[in-house]
């Protein structure tokens, strides 16, 4: 996503680093050593707190940090590819600011899988694979390895459980 989708997206005209480029609740932040654009904060809701942060490379968006509740913890991290793509999507399933599971999305745009820290370590140890949006799979780590042992198939006959090693 170019700078000006983003200034779009975000209601806000493209402006350079000589104004600060602020406008309606958006501020961009530029380095001092090279000039090149390094954040963009916004607040969506218009309450005086900033509640998206993105994170850029120049005109290159990086990553993105949101608060989608407004509660003033950030509940979504987004991360996008050298192309712009979307990569990946963090969540809190404790709702407390920090990622532990992460989607990814497939060539058709659905989910395509769920990645999960159960212990909150950053270390995945459930993966959740998707068909057509619809849960097919889950490989677990029970010993915490690092390596799938079990898998869960899901399926018309109801649920399968495999031990893989």
């Amino acid at each position: 996503m170019s700078l000006l989708t983003l200034a779009s997206a975000f209601g806000c005209s493209s402006s350079g680093p000589e104004d600060g480029a602020e406008a309606a609740g958006v501020k961009a932040t530029y380095s001092k050593a090279s000039g090149k654009l390094e954040l963009i904060t916004y607040d969506t809701n218009k309450d005086g707190k900033v509640d998206a942060w993105s994170r850029m490379d120049g005109t290159r968006l990086v990553s993105m940090e949101i608060d989608r509740d407004f509660d003033g913890i950030v509940d979504r991290w987004e991360h996008y590819s050298a192309g712009g793509a979307l990569e990946k999507v963090g969540f809190s399933r404790a709702k407390d600011g920090k990622a532990d599971a992460w989607a990814f999305q497939g060539d058709d745009g659905q989910i395509a899988r769920i990645e999960v820290s159960t212990n909150r370590d950053g270390k995945v140890n459930r993966v959740k694979f998707y068909e057509i949006g619809v849960l097919a799979s889950v490989e677990l780590d029970t010993n915490h390895d690092g390596r799938p042992d079990r898998r869960l198939t899901y399926g018309p006959d109801g649920v399968k459980s495999e031990k893989l090693r």
